[in-house]
C-alpha cells in the first residue's frame, strides 16, 4: 500500500466516522424526550476530563492540597 492510498483510506474512514457520529447525535436528539438517560450518558462521555491543579504554596509557604485552599491561594 502506498502512502497516497493510505491517506485516501484515512480520509474515507474519517468521513465515515463523522457521518456515524452525526447519525448518532440526530437519533439521540429525536429520542431525548423518551430516553433522557442515553442523552446525558452521551453528553457525559463528550465532556473532557476534569483536571485538578497540583498542590500550591501560599504566601506563608504552606502547601494547599484541597480545592478550597487552592482557590484561596489563587
Amino acid at each position: 500500500m502506498t502512502q497516497e492510498e493510505y491517506r485516501g483510506l484515512v480520509r474515507l474512514y474519517r468521513e465515515e466516522i463523522r457521518k456515524a457520529e452525526a447519525h448518532l447525535e440526530l437519533r439521540l436528539a429525536t429520542v431525548v424526550r423518551d430516553n433522557k438517560k442515553c442523552f446525558y450518558k452521551y453528553i457525559k462521555n463528550k465532556k473532557r476530563a476534569k483536571e485538578s491543579l497540583h498542590p500550591l504554596l501560599d504566601v506563608r509557604g504552606n502547601i494547599a492540597n484541597k480545592d478550597k485552599e487552592k482557590t484561596e491561594v489563587l
